[in-house]
């Protein structure tokens, strides 16, 4: 009688999840891609920022909160997030979180404070923003996002 409950507990819990990807997730997805051909349409010169992010048994991210005092426009490719950003100097607030699994407690998180980096691009071409735990700092670089 248990794995019968347990296997109907299973069907639900797949079911709600299916139902928030399709209901939740997939528009956001459709939004934001949406959003990003609108801005390559009026801004066929802009350049592409992705941001690092890593997941297993530790994770870290950039999280990029404005682009000159707006909302990113962001993009995904396959499992690559970033934004757009156009020619020349850009201010832009971004912040890096770190988890790995702890001792005590299930996670700890590492975050630095939201900072703003003036970041200076030429059109069309990609660029890596990432953070470097060794010396503390953002990074940015220029990227082929077909050489891994």
């Amino acid at each position: 009688m248990s794995s019968i409950i347990t296997f109907v507990w299973i069907i639900i819990v797949c079911a709600v999840s299916v139902g928030f990807w399709f209901f939740y997730s997939k528009p956001q997805m459709r939004k934001m891609k949406a959003s990003g051909e609108e801005f390559l349409a009026t801004h066929p010169d802009a350049a592409k920022v992705y941001l690092t992010t890593k997941t297993f048994i530790t994770s870290e991210a950039v999280t990029v909160y404005s682009v000159n005092g707006d909302g990113p426009v962001k993009f995904m490719e396959g499992m690559k997030t970033g934004f757009y950003l156009l020619p020349g100097t850009s201010s832009v607030e971004v912040c890096y979180s770190y988890t790995r699994p702890g001792l005590l407690h299930k996670n700890v998180t590492s975050t630095t404070d939201v900072v703003k980096k003036d970041l200076v691009v030429d059109a069309k071409k990609s660029y890596l923003l990432g953070f470097d735990r060794s010396e503390d700092v953002f990074t940015f670089v220029e990227y082929d996002p077909n050489n891994k």
